[in-house]
């Protein structure tokens, strides 16, 4: 795609006056280089004529030469103003530099002419001339960034995102793969820009490399690596398969999670201790976040909704402010409430109905999905106004 650069006004800056004294002789350039004239006829001008010459096209980053050859004019001294009749690329010109100047040229995206002008003046009579001069701009790879988290646990579900800067647009192609010699990670996405894994279990801590290669149809290759720190708490190791553990059904009490995936089944049934209502959180934690199927009773029926919750300076679990939920329900009190927690490691899906009529379930018309930044690593009951009567958890492997 070809830039138009639109030309600018003159710029208002001041003029140099350079003695000539004998028309100089005409440059030669390098045979290896392109010559590039721009001239006018001196008959138009008062006797003054202009060449400016230069090469007809540069490469980004390298210097290049141009001059203005003055013919005519008597012995009046020659001013010059120069300018650059462009926006992007910057191209940096000396606007009084005299007859001759050494150009940077720029980098840039693309290919683009770079158009210059001088002015020539001499006693009345004055000149003004363009050189269009073609930048080539080569196409430099792509940039590969990575974001992803310094450290996790195992078991851990790890989020890769990746980011490409290509300067041309050309479409790019990611490709994620694992460096080093560590426990070896099944990458899920591994052909696009966000992919994610799960930490291998192992018996003490470890590290993984990661490196995200992109590449573009020019055939240019952009690289960049992350390592993740990996530790194993064996206070939560994962269960074996087709294990249950029993966990403490009483209200504050914060069951550990093991690692990996589980399902957990229980019941809940509120109990008011006064007049007022009953509010419960039945949460999941992860250090100092965490989110809950908040439940509260009020008189013969029973409201749920999905909260995410934070923990106060004081250690208390508490919900924020602007914590818009959407509430279910209602739902008669007299009926205890079933739930079930599924978990893959770091997203829990809530399946609730009506406590020992499994089979209603399925009827209900939501799926409730509670989000977590990490692998929640403790479940429990909070009440508030009432007990909460807790029935069998059981945490299935």
């Amino acid at each position: 795609m070809k830039l138009l650069v639109p030309a600018l006004p003159l710029a208002l800056v001041a003029l140099a006056a350079c003695d000539k004294t004998a028309t100089p002789p005409a440059p030669v350039a390098p045979a290896s280089v392109p010559t590039n004239t721009a001239a006018t006829q001196a008959t138009a001008n008062g006797g003054l004529a202009l060449e400016l010459r230069g090469p007809a096209e540069v490469e980004e980053g390298k210097s290049f030469d141009v001059e203005c050859v003055v013919t005519g004019g008597g012995d009046a001294p020659v001013k010059y103003l120069w300018t650059y009749q462009g926006v992007q690329p910057r191209l940096v010109v000396a606007p009084n530099a005299g007859a001759k100047q050494t150009l940077a040229a720029p980098e840039w995206v693309q290919d683009v002419e770079l158009v210059i002008a001088v002015k020539a003046s001499a006693g009345e009579a004055s000149v003004e001339r363009e050189l269009k001069v073609r930048l080539r701009a080569d196409d430099d790879p792509p940039v590969a960034e990575i974001s992803a988290p310094k450290a996790c646990e195992c078991g851990e579900l790890v989020a890769l995102v990746g980011q490409s800067h290509n300067e041309r647009m050309q479409e790019i192609t990611p490709r994620w793969s694992q460096l080093g010699d560590g426990p070896r990670v099944a990458l899920d996405g591994a052909d696009r820009l966000q992919a994610q894994f799960l930490a291998p279990e192992h018996d003490g801590p470890y590290s993984l490399e990661v490196e995200l290669a992109v590449s573009d149809a020019g055939g240019g290759v952009g690289k960049a690596t992350a390592r993740i720190d990996v530790t194993c708490d064996p206070a939560s190791v994962p269960l074996p398969k087709g294990s249950e553990l029993e966990l403490v059904a009483s209200q504050g009490v914060e069951n550990p999670l093991p690692r990996g995936a589980w399902v957990l089944s229980g019941s809940v049934e509120l109990e008011p201790t006064g007049t007022g209502p009953v509010e419960s959180f039945v949460r999941f934690g992860v250090e100092k976040t965490g989110a809950a199927l908040k439940l509260v009773r009020e008189g013969n029926t029973t409201q749920l909704s999905v909260v995410v919750l934070a923990k106060s300076p004081e250690g208390a679990w508490i919900q924020p402010e602007f914590n818009r939920v959407m509430p279910l329900g209602p739902f008669p009190s007299d009926v205890p409430l079933g739930f079930e927690f599924e978990s893959d490691g770091r997203e829990v899906k809530v399946r609730i109905g009506p406590a020992g009529a499994r089979e209603q379930w399925q009827e209900m018309p939501f799926d409730i999905y509670l989000l977590l930044d990490r692998r929640p690593r403790h479940f429990a009951v909070d009440a508030l106004g009432g007990t909460a009567k807790l029935g069998r958890l059981v945490l299935k492997s």
